[in-house]
């Protein structure tokens, strides 16, 4: 048994990243290893029945939206709006951006939730944080979030895109706050969302293939980076000057990028968009003038209106959650 065992140690897989065998099991249909790279397959959630819950909400006046709460008391979702959301117009504007997508030539997946409880589920950026290897399960800070992990987990199983890891316990870590500058750079904002123990098991499982993580705070009013960054070209980001710090800043411009201004006169989550492939965009119609900012450096625009989608309190890029880019490196 032992002459055997020796034997067949010469199989020995030392690390399952850089094998060629993790391919020969996983396949090529999944994989994000930059935030530009032309995106093959996105993940998607139209909004549906479970919308329709939040006509048992309450406005308060506290939070400025309409709330829903569970029976025993937590929040379940909100709506930013005394009026119910018009659910015909939320299923047109996503239908539309669907309908972008695919003319882009991205197969569009979606995320399904049988039981229509857990109705914040339209913003599938958050479920999961893609890398070159497969998916990182977050974990929510909110309850309204917690089923999203029980679609998410069933979803990857079914298109066999594996999990490396998901992250447990006391920490939180929401996928807004995620972004890959290149294949060796992350980027995560801690805020209210996002905590230290959260960010320490992300930098544990991105170490495992190499990526290191770079932390910057996000000031109390907003709760996740892509509120004020987006990469949308392969050395230019779409950034919000007056939100992020200065020290950032400062390394992306020794990095070699060009920073685009978002305008502060634009609404709201204009920031919000998503990169295609290198040098395109779909972006919020609503924000005029940063888009003139990013078609003055070269930035091709694909406007849409998400203004209805806005009300749950999020835009493009939380709407998205891209499975599969080209690598950049490779173009």
């Amino acid at each position: 048994m032992a002459t055997l065992q020796m034997y067949m140690n010469q199989s020995k897989i030392e690390n399952m990243f850089t094998s060629e065998v993790y391919e020969e099991v996983w396949g090529k249909k999944f994989g994000v290893d930059n935030s530009v790279g032309k995106i093959r397959r996105i993940l998607l959630h139209c909004p549906g029945e479970e919308i329709r819950q939040l006509k048992d909400g309450v406005y308060e006046e506290e939070a400025g939206a309409r709330i829903l709460k569970s029976p025993s008391g937590r929040i379940r979702n909100y709506w930013k709006g005394t009026e119910l959301p018009n659910l015909e117009l939320l299923q047109k504007q996503h239908n539309h951006m669907a309908e972008l997508l695919q003319k882009e030539g991205i197969e569009v997946n979606y995320l399904i939730d049988p039981t229509y409880y857990w109705t914040n589920l339209t913003f599938t950026r958050d479920v999961a944080l893609m890398t070159p290897k497969g998916a990182i399960l977050t974990r929510f800070a909110m309850y309204f979030h917690q089923g999203d992990t029980y679609v998410t987990q069933k979803f990857l199983a079914e298109q066999n895109i594996p999990i490396i890891g998901a992250i447990q316990g006391r920490g939180t870590v929401e996928g807004g706050s995620f972004s890959l500058l290149d294949p060796h750079t992350a980027i995560i904002g801690r805020s209210v969302r996002i905590n230290d123990e959260g960010i320490e098991q992300l930098r544990t499982l991105l170490s495992y293939q190499g990526i290191d993580l770079i932390v910057i705070d996000m000031p109390a009013y907003y709760i996740h980076l892509d509120e004020a960054f987006v990469p949308v070209d392969r050395n230019k980001l779409l950034v919000s000057t007056f939100i992020l710090p200065h020290w950032f800043l400062h390394m992306l411009k020794e990095r070699g990028y060009e920073l685009i201004e978002t305008d502060r006169e634009d609404p709201m989550l204009t920031n919000n968009c998503i990169a295609l492939e290198p040098g395109k965009v779909l972006f919020s119609e609503k924000g005029i003038r940063t888009a003139k900012n990013l078609e003055k450096a070269g930035i091709d625009v694909i406007p849409v209106d998400i203004s209805e989608i806005n009300k749950l309190g999020g835009g493009i890029h939380c709407s998205t959650l891209p499975l599969l880019r080209d690598s950049i490196q490779e173009e």
